[in-house]
């Protein structure tokens, strides 16, 4: 599987990983075992790590439908993308998610990413 993700208890953060080619089918399992998964803490962090992404399977219309998902509570999702065509596809879905509640951000680097985070954290 392409899309993964797992728990950073030192960091009291959701690591997800998109990697390769990630199909719906596999954003959606990814949602279903994140939601389902009782050891995540709604209040944690997402840092999204998207470097290594195939942008090939990725559509406007995939975008959009992920974006339009309500969530119950608001959620800090950071999107490290540091290639120019994942770059824009996630600013893309950052502009599309806007207005829901979330605060999500797109960074070419996980340092970045990571500091933006955790200042975001504190601040809240």
């Amino acid at each position: 599987m392409s899309a993964t993700y797992r728990l950073d208890h030192g960091r009291r953060l959701l690591v997800v990983t998109l990697a390769g080619l990630v199909t719906a089918a596999e954003l959606d399992a990814l949602s279903s075992a994140v939601r389902d998964d009782p050891a995540v803490d709604r209040s944690w962090p997402a840092l999204v790590d998207a470097s290594t992404l195939n942008p090939a399977s990725i559509t406007t219309e995939l975008l959009r439908s992920r974006a339009s998902v309500p969530r119950a509570d608001p959620v800090l999702v950071a999107i490290v993308a540091p290639a120019d065509v994942v770059f824009g596809l996630a600013r893309m879905f950052q502009m599309m998610s806007e207005g829901r509640g979330n605060a999500i951000e797109v960074f070419r680097d996980s340092t970045a990413a990571l500091a933006w985070l955790h200042t975001a954290a504190v601040a809240e």
